[in-house]
C-alpha cells in the first residue's frame, strides 16, 4: 500500500527549500497543460489553408481563435462545424494542448459583430456543444461564451445574469461536461454558480493581468461587503476569493503594461499570480509588458538569484512538483523496505487533470518490474510539501519513478536540478532515477 500525506504550507512567498533538501532546477521544465502559448486564428466561414494554420512540431499550447462572425445572422452549417473539426483535429494529432475561443469579433467591434437575436447566439453555442464534447480531453478551456470584443465578454449586450445562465446551459448541451468554462471576471463565475458552493468546472481568464487596479474591468472599486455576491469586488478581495475557488482550476489569460499610476513591484506580480494560480500566459503580448518583465531581475537567495522576473514566471505558471526529500528504508517485515520521497509544488499552480505515477526496479537478476503507484498528484498542492510512500521487495534496485498524465501518456518531469538522487544517505551506493 502507497500512502501520502500533506506536511506543510509554505508561506505567502511560496518558497520553502530548507537545509538538506535537495535542490531545484532553476530551468524552465515543460509539463502538459500549463505554461506559454501562441494564438492561432481562422475563419470558420472558409477552408483552413493547407499551410500556415497549426501548431508547430513540439508546440505544447495554443489558443485557438475561431471567427464565426460570417455566421451572426444565420446557424452554422455542417461545413463550418467540419472547419472547426480540421481545425482541432490539427492540434490533436500534434499533441497540441488547445484554450479554445469561438467568437464573432476578435477587432474590439463586439457590440456591432455580435447577432442582433440572443437566439442566434444560443443555436450556434449548441452547435457547437458535440464539436467541444469530441475534443474534451484535448481542450483544456474554452474561453468566453462567444460574445464580446475580442471574445473576452465585454462591450457586449448579452452579459445580463439570465442569459449568462442560458449561455452556459447552451454550451454544456452537447454534453461535453470535463471541458472547463473561463469566463472574464470573478463575478461572472459567482453569477454562474449562483451562490457560495463550490464553482464547478468554471474557471477565469484574465487578459489584463497588471494593467490596472481593476485589471482593466476584471475587479470593481466596492469591498465584498459593499457590493452584491454578482457585482465585481476590489482586488484584494477578488484575488481572496480566486485563491479559493481556483486553486485546482486552469487560470490564465495575458500581461499588460501597468497604467501610469498602478505598479506593481516583481514581489508583488508574482503574489498576485500565485493567489491566481495562474497556469498559462500569452508569450507574446504585451510585448511591452513582457520585455519588462526580462528586464527585472529577482534577488531571491536560492537558485533563482538573478534570474529574471519573465524567466521565473514562465517556469512556474501551473504545477511544478520538486522531490525534496528521497530515502529508502527497512520496514522490518522480511527484509522488505520503504521508499520515501516529500515531494513539493513549487509552481503557482496545480495539475487539474489524472495523472499517473509508475515506480519501476530491478530484481537483480536482470529483468525489471514496474508498479502503478496509487499517489494522487492532484493533491500536491502549490506552496505545499506532500510525503509519499512505497514498499519495496527486500532485492529491489536501479528505483526509477515516473509520472504522466493518465490519458495520453504526456511525461510530467520533475522540476529537480539532477535525475539521480541519492536514497540512502551519503555514499551509500543507492539512488532513484526520476523522469
Amino acid at each position: 500500500m502507497q500512502v501520502w500525506s500533506r506536511i506543510f504550507r509554505g508561506g505567502p512567498a511560496g518558497r520553502s527549500a530548507g537545509r538538506g533538501d535537495l535542490p531545484e532546477s532553476a530551468d524552465l521544465v515543460p509539463v502538459p497543460g500549463c505554461g506559454w502559448y501562441r494564438i492561432h486564428t481562422c475563419d470558420a466561414g472558409v477552408p483552413l489553408p493547407a499551410e500556415g494554420f497549426g501548431p508547430a512540431p513540439g508546440e505544447r499550447l495554443a489558443l485557438v481563435r475561431v471567427s464565426l462572425e460570417r455566421y451572426r445572422g444565420e446557424n452554422l452549417p455542417e461545413e463550418c462545424l467540419r472547419r472547426i473539426e480540421e481545425a482541432l483535429d490539427r492540434f490533436d494529432r500534434n499533441g497540441t494542448d488547445v484554450i479554445l475561443r469561438p467568437a464573432y469579433d476578435f477587432e474590439g467591434r463586439g457590440t456591432e459583430r455580435e447577432p442582433d437575436l440572443f437566439s442566434q447566439v444560443l443555436d450556434h453555442l449548441r452547435a457547437l456543444a458535440p464539436v467541444v464534447r469530441a475534443f474534451e480531453r484535448r481542450i483544456l478551456v474554452f474561453q468566453g461564451l462567444l460574445i464580446g470584443s475580442w471574445g473576452e465578454m465585454h462591450s457586449s449586450k448579452f452579459l445580463t445574469e439570465k442569459r449568462l445562465l442560458a449561455l452556459e446551459e447552451a454550451f454544456r448541451s452537447g454534453g461535453n461536461g470535463m471541458v472547463w468554462l473561463a469566463v472574464r471576471r470573478p463575478a461572472f463565475l459567482r453569477t454562474l454558480a449562483g451562490g457560495a458552493g463550490p464553482l464547478g468546472r468554471r474557471t477565469l481568464f484574465d487578459d489584463a493581468i497588471g494593467a490596472s487596479e481593476t485589471d482593466m474591468g476584471t475587479f470593481g472599486n466596492r469591498s465584498r461587503r459593499e457590493a452584491a455576491w454578482g457585482e465585481a469586488w476590489t482586488r484584494e478581495d477578488e484575488l481572496a476569493f480566486l485563491d479559493q475557488v481556483c486553486a485546482r482550476a486552469p487560470v490564465g489569460g495575458e500581461a499588460v503594461l501597468s497604467a501610469a499610476d498602478f505598479r506593481l513591484t516583481s514581489g508583488q506580480l508574482l503574489e498576485t499570480l500565485r493567489r491566481m494560480h495562474l497556469s498559462y500566459l500569452n508569450c507574446e503580448h504585451d510585448p511591452s509588458a513582457l520585455e519588462q518583465w526580462r528586464s527585472r531581475t529577482l534577488r531571491t537567495g536560492d537558485e533563482w538569484d538573478g534570474a529574471s522576473l519573465y524567466d521565473y514566471v514562465g517556469a512556474h505558471m501551473g504545477y511544478r512538483f520538486c522531490v525534496r526529500r528521497a530515502s529508502v528504508r527497512s520496514a522490518g517485515r522480511g527484509g522488505e523496505r520503504l521508499l520515501r520521497l516529500e515531494i513539493e509544488n513549487t509552481g503557482f499552480g496545480n495539475l487539474f487533470q489524472e495523472a499517473r505515477a509508475e515506480l519501476s526496479f530491478g530484481d537483480g537478476t536482470g529483468r525489471r518490474h514496474c508498479r502503478t503507484l496509487d499517489w494522487e498528484p492532484r493533491e500536491w498542492l502549490s506552496g505545499s510539501r506532500t510525503v509519499c510512500t512505497a514498499p519495496l521487495p527486500a532485492r529491489a534496485g536501479e528505483l526509477c519513478l515516473r509520472l504522466c498524465r493518465k490519458w495520453d501518456g504526456s511525461e510530467i518531469r520533475f522540476a529537480n536540478r539532477d535525475r539521480t538522487l541519492p536514497t540512502g544517505g551519503k555514499d551509500c551506493g543507492e539512488h532513484l532515477s526520476i523522469s
